[in-house]
């Protein structure tokens, strides 16, 4: 027997009340639940080969409680999860406003912009979305450098036991493309003591006795950076010759330069 049209419409009514009190805002042309997506990566910019993380944040936007909400990441663009990396994690029960994050790490041996996607969607696939994180992959920087020593008025010469000089170090990038995070790190012979530092703008210098390093700077092209330390003579070496050396890294430690100066100390 068919039921009345009455009746089909009164039940037709109660199913659009149950939903509207059950659902978040539907998006336009899809059938889903609020559920928030968004990831940030860390670093933004690495060199080509390094790892960098991304983390997803999921967050139910909505009114009612999301079950079994299965969170993914996976590498686009030449991006790939190292081995033990954890892509996928999956929430019980996500309660209205409740947020969760999922944090995993990837790394890209091409020079561009690479990206991984993060999504999320409910057991039902009623509530779900994604966002993607860009991180901009670059090669090695072709940095040039020069370490000279001089005297406090500026002069090359022969130093003696007392006598403070510095070791000025000019580094400039002749590539195309801006530099990754790089610092200089000095190592100084046991006849030598670090005195000061500075570098040019907000660069730092800090060190103690044979050891000092730079804060960390980046470099556009044609850009030049110069970094002076301040040294003291402790004693007259056997050979009268000293040796100093200033490393150039990334702030992960790749060496992308290196440079030495001898010095000679009389008696």
């Amino acid at each position: 027997m068919r039921a009345p049209r009455s009746v089909l419409l009164l039940l037709a009514l109660a199913c659009v009340a149950v939903l509207a009190r059950s659902a978040g805002a539907i998006e336009p042309g899809c059938n889903r639940w609020d559920l928030e997506v968004s990831c940030q990566s860390a670093p933004g910019r690495v060199l080509a080969g390094d790892p960098f993380k991304v983390t997803v944040t999921v967050r139910n936007s909505g009114d009612v409680a999301l079950a079994n909400v299965t969170i993914q990441l996976r590498g686009d663009l030449g991006a790939k999860a190292v081995a033990d990396a954890n892509l996928q994690s999956v929430v019980e029960k996500l309660e209205p406003g409740e947020s969760r994050e999922v944090t995993a790490a990837f790394t890209c041996a091409t020079v561009g912009i690479t990206r991984v996607i993060g999504g999320a969607r409910d057991a039902l696939g009623w509530a779900a979305s994604n966002c993607a994180c860009t991180v901009d992959v670059i090669g090695l920087p072709a940095i040039q450098s020069d370490l000279m020593d001089k005297d406090l008025q500026g002069t090359e010469r022969i130093f003696a036991v007392g006598e403070t000089f510095v070791y000025v170090l000019e580094v400039k990038n002749v590539g195309t493309s801006v530099t990754p995070d790089v610092k200089v790190g000095f190592s100084l012979p046991p006849e030598l003591n670090f005195v000061s530092g500075e570098g040019e703008g907000n660069v730092a210098v800090r060190g103690a006795g044979q050891l000092a390093e730079s804060s960390s700077f980046a470099l556009g092209p044609n850009q030049g950076m110069k970094i002076t330390i301040q040294v003291k003579v402790l004693a007259v070496p056997p050979t009268n010759f000293v040796q100093t050396k200033a490393s150039i890294e990334t702030t992960n430690g790749l060496r992308v330069a290196e440079e030495t100066e001898s010095t000679t100390i009389k008696a």
